[in-house]
């Protein structure tokens, strides 16, 4: 409904019982009719071994291991036209082992898929990683095999500038969550200067537990204001860049060419804006006004050549029993 096409899901808790998380996730996201990436996530280094994660939500490396390649082999279409990849994510240094790391990046090299985690986004994780392995978090990426045009990492806030051309030199990809790292005050992501650099940047809401609204129009307003106010300069960084991090950054992370764009030969994703509300009035520049006066939601959205968003209502979508839905099961963990 905020004009999205193509969403990436990191999820990684799997408690006894939710073992086909993802595999729920593939269903709803066709019923939806949005295109995905869902990331197999993975946590193998619990509280008891020295990570973040407590004992009950951890795997061991072996189920893990099996399960991706169950999952990859059932989902993961690599064609320009495909509605589901599959990428695989184990969750961060605080909570993957050494060996998960590295025979995940083999199985990515073996199946021609992605690699996903967190990296660089608190001074905390560079703490755990100079105690833990001698080394800062990107450093310990290059160790376990993982520094290459396949990964993408969330949030990329505590990079050094010379990390930043390291990053750009090997074509990793950052996702930027502006509105995720202002609530829980985590930092800047240099995006100028990895995009400089040569690293693909693109643009995320991240999860519930730090961003409301998931928004992903609003979260375009959010990175341009954080943009601005880390260089201090309205010039630094324009609508139509926020627009771009939305769109062919994003597509670049992903490994995926052939969407974000509106071009002969790419796929039919459109997201169409009215501007005829009264915050728009005025607005000299309708493509700056989306993002400058804070568009909200889109009044149409195809994709793949279907409208799956149209009146500025998702199609097939009972939003009242949904949210009523919703409602009910949040209050089981009040």
């Amino acid at each position: 409904m905020s004009g999205c096409t193509t969403a990436a899901d990191h999820h990684y808790l799997f408690p006894q019982g939710l073992d086909e998380a993802i595999d729920i996730e593939v269903e709803e996201a066709k019923a939806l009719g949005i295109r995905v990436t869902l990331t197999r996530g993975s946590m193998d280094l619990s509280q008891k071994d020295g990570g973040l994660p407590p004992d009950h939500v951890v795997q061991d490396a072996d189920t893990i291991l099996t399960d991706s390649e169950r999952l990859i082999g059932r989902y993961h279409d690599r064609s320009d036209a495909s509605m589901v990849q599959i990428a695989l994510a184990p969750c961060s240094p605080f909570s993957a082992t050494k060996r998960l790391m590295r025979e995940t990046a083999e199985l990515a090299e073996r199946y021609d898929c992605r690699l996903h985690t967190h990296l660089g986004e608190t001074e905390d994780e560079n703490r755990f990683c100079e105690e833990t392995f001698g080394c800062r978090p990107l450093d310990y990426l290059e160790d376990v095999g993982w520094l290459g045009s396949r990964t993408w990492l969330a949030h990329g806030i505590h990079f050094t500038t010379e990390e930043c051309r390291k990053l750009g030199r090997h074509k990793v990809g950052v996702c930027h969550c502006p509105g995720s790292n202002a609530v829980l005050a985590s930092g800047f992501c240099p995006v100028k200067e990895l995009t400089e650099a040569g690293a693909p940047v693109g643009l995320g809401v991240d999860g519930s537990a730090s961003n409301d609204g998931s928004n992903m129009i609003a979260e375009l307003r959010s990175a341009l204001m954080v943009q601005r106010l880390n260089h201090r300069s309205a010039a630094a960084f324009t609508a139509r860049d926020a627009i771009a991090l939305a769109t062919t950054g994003s597509a670049a992370c992903l490994g995926r060419p052939e969407i974000g764009r509106i071009a002969v030969g790419a796929q039919a994703d459109l997201a169409l804006f009215t501007l005829d509300e009264l915050r728009f009035s005025g607005a000299h520049d309708p493509i700056a006004a989306l993002v400058l006066c804070g568009a909200q939601s889109a009044d149409r959205v195809m994709v793949a050549g279907r409208w799956r968003v149209e009146g500025g209502l998702p199609t097939g979508v009972d939003l009242a029993a949904l949210r009523q839905a919703h409602g009910r099961a949040a209050e089981r963990f009040c």
